[in-house]
């Protein structure tokens, strides 16, 4: 059996909710769990609506929704379902069916935009930063046994690279394995901020996560004009 949790917040702007929950809903030994973090748009009616578990809070921090996702999640088998990635559904049942053998992992990443920069960003996140250094973001869409989760102490309450952090704390534990089928990924960010902006700005949060930096301003940074994870007061003074 499996929980799948999906940490929501706002998620009308990329539309892949709806199309998570159709998806996942129709397929049997699974519970969905979605966390908000105080949607104000149509969100929790979208939940409501497909008939699954909703856990309301006012958690401004995705690893905090998702930490609340993993305590109260029923099965041992737990996956971090990015609320705009949406896993093909023979994952789902290829994940069911090898839970028992797996302690931890993710899926093949990809981007719903050919562009061939997202192509490479696909690749060297599938293949080098992941497979070479066990290190996934939460768009892959992370799985764990619940137990490992809990042994790791969750996910750290930092805003942003608590997938970055995660993986440090499992790979101590176990050698992740990426699974071949897809988790399909919003390019929302790219496409809003464009394609080389966006990658450019990710590749200097990197360096300064690596030269550990404030999360709460690299996120600030990270969410600038979207708030697609984190709603920052300090953004709304600025519109």
């Amino acid at each position: 059996m499996l929980t799948i949790i999906i940490p929501t917040l706002n998620e009308s702007k990329s539309g892949y909710l709806q199309k998570l929950l159709d998806a996942y809903k129709s397929t049997a030994e699974i519970e969905i769990v979605c966390v908000d973090g105080g949607s104000l748009d149509n969100t929790l009616e979208l939940i409501k609506e497909a008939g699954v578990r909703l856990i309301e809070t006012g958690l401004a921090s995705r690893a905090a929704r998702l930490n609340v996702g993993i305590q109260e999640a029923k099965y041992e088998m737990v996956l971090l379902n990015h609320p705009r990635s949406l896993v093909e559904i023979a994952g789902i049942k290829a994940l069911i069916t090898a839970n028992m053998h797996l302690s931890w992992g993710a899926f093949t990443h990809k981007f719903d935009n050919s562009h061939p920069l997202l192509r490479f960003t696909s690749w060297y996140s599938n293949y080098m930063r992941g497979d070479k250094r066990g290190i996934y973001y939460l768009d892959h869409c992370i799985f764990a046994n619940k137990q490992l989760l809990l042994e790791v102490g969750l996910l750290p309450d930092i805003d942003i690279f608590e997938d970055t952090a995660l993986c440090l704390r499992l790979n101590k534990k176990a050698k992740g394995i990426r699974l071949p089928y897809i988790s399909e990924t919003s390019a929302i960010r790219f496409e809003t901020t464009g394609v080389y902006s966006q990658a450019i700005k990710n590749q200097y949060l990197k360096w300064l996560y690596y030269f550990n930096r404030s999360d709460k301003k690299m996120n600030s940074m990270y969410e600038k004009g979207l708030e697609l994870n984190t709603e920052y007061k300090a953004n709304k003074k600025q519109k």
